[in-house]
């Protein structure tokens, strides 16, 4: 396994905060990379980022009306044979 990076980064007065470069190249993100951003751990104010699927987590067919679910993306077409 691979060491793990780490960075110390300032939130800038709009609450962005920037990623390392060499971060994202290992993650594979880049220009345009959508992420979604959630809080981890409250105890120790830790979140979490990962990159959003442009595709289906059922049919792996890419499209931009994905639906989350509990461990994924569906499509709606996915979604309404599962209902």
């Amino acid at each position: 396994m691979e060491e793990q990076k780490a960075a110390t980064r300032s939130i800038d007065e709009i609450g962005r905060i920037i990623i390392p470069k060499d971060i994202c190249q290992t993650l594979g993100w880049g220009t345009g990379t959508k992420l979604e951003i959630a809080i981890n751990d409250m105890t120790v104010k830790s979140i979490v980022a990962r990159e959003v699927s442009s595709c289906c987590s059922l049919c792996r067919v890419q499209s931009e009306d994905l639906m989350k679910i509990e461990k994924g993306y569906i499509c709606p077409e996915c979604a309404a044979q599962v209902k």
